[in-house]
């Protein structure tokens, strides 16, 4: 039995002894917001949703003058797969041969933020259900996305996008237990309506997302 199976089986299970309805309409925090939509007039994330991560975009996402809400889109356009994919490892490589390094010899703080965002959302996207790193002996390597992610937003912490990846990245992890369900809604719901107001991420995009985790705030009213 794959994982996809398992998982499917645990929820659907867990809704039926609970007597809840399992959100079956939406499938993952991070699979289920597409807020790519928002930046469709941008044309780095148009090329990105052909489902190609191109020397031209991981040029992008190493720039630091394209801004971050630009960069997760592009990210969020790459998409997933249900069967894992492995942008992430691309992404390494790219890395190894920009710092001249070899990918185990890769550090934390070799990378500026960017590209730790960068390969964090990557990393999380190509494994949504574990959320496990690339394995090797390297830092870099060994850092799991949520690592990676939650060191960018300790490095930026003003960064709107970052901390609202970082916690969507953080929600999914709550998503196998039915009882965590109302985690999942609070973990991203605190950024979204608690944030300071200055933000880099379009109204639209946090609509997108917020429109799929809200199916999650129903679970907060029942363990009342």
């Amino acid at each position: 039995m794959n994982k996809v199976t398992k998982w499917l089986i645990s929820g659907f299970t867990a809704s039926l002894i609970s007597g809840f309805t399992p959100i079956a309409k939406a499938d993952s925090p991070l699979t289920s917001t597409n807020f790519y939509q928002a930046y469709q007039d941008v044309e780095l994330v148009n090329k990105a949703a052909q489902k190609q991560l191109t020397p031209a975009l991981m040029d992008a996402l190493s720039d630091p003058t394209i801004p971050n809400d630009q960069r997760a889109a592009i990210i969020n356009a790459l998409g997933w797969s249900i069967e894992g994919q492995s942008n992430a490892t691309v992404y390494l490589d790219y890395l190894a041969k920009k710092y001249q390094k070899n990918r185990s010899d890769l550090k934390l703080e070799s990378l500026i933020t960017e590209e730790i965002f960068a390969l964090g959302y990557l990393l999380a996207m190509d494994d949504y259900f574990t959320l496990k790193a690339l394995g090797g002996k390297g830092e870099l390597e060994q850092a799991d996305a949520v690592t990676l992610l939650s060191t960018a937003a300790a490095r930026q912490p003003q960064d709107y996008t970052i901390a609202l990846i970082d916690k969507l990245a953080q929600s999914q992890i709550y998503l196998a237990d039915f009882s965590q369900w109302c985690t999942v809604y609070k973990t991203v719901s605190t950024i979204v309506y608690n944030f300071p107001p200055e933000r880099n991420l379009r109204p639209e995009a946090v609509k997108i997302i917020m429109d799929y985790i809200q199916n999650y705030q129903e679970y907060c009213q029942k363990k009342q």
